[in-house]
């Protein structure tokens, strides 16, 4: 991606494919699991498994806003998405652009 280092574009590729509604799922049966060990009497195995939920649903957070407000890969995903689609733009990309024409 651009603008940013090399673990961070590793770390955000691989995690872009993980469905959101697989950490939610998760983080629901977390929930239900947390419950389950309360109800059987385990109460410290309880309160592990129910501070999955909360660390679960900001790594989804985290994942929605890399899926939705990432930089296009490369030129073709940004003219397929238009011209708004990063407003991150490179140095070429900024040389391209048209000078403002003077008042007539």
């Amino acid at each position: 991606m651009k603008n940013e280092d090399l673990a961070t574009t590793r770390v955000e590729e691989a995690t872009r494919h993980i469905p959101s509604i697989g950490l939610l799922g998760f983080a629901v049966g977390s929930v239900v699991a947390s419950a389950t060990l309360m109800a059987l009497g385990r109460k410290q195995a309880a309160l592990f498994v129910g501070q999955w939920a909360p660390t679960v649903l900001a790594f989804a957070v985290y994942n929605k806003i890399v899926k939705t407000f990432s930089a296009p890969y490369d030129e073709d995903q940004r003219l397929k998405h238009g011209d708004n689609a990063s407003l991150i733009k490179s140095a070429e990309e900024l040389r391209r652009q048209e000078p403002l024409h003077p008042l007539r």
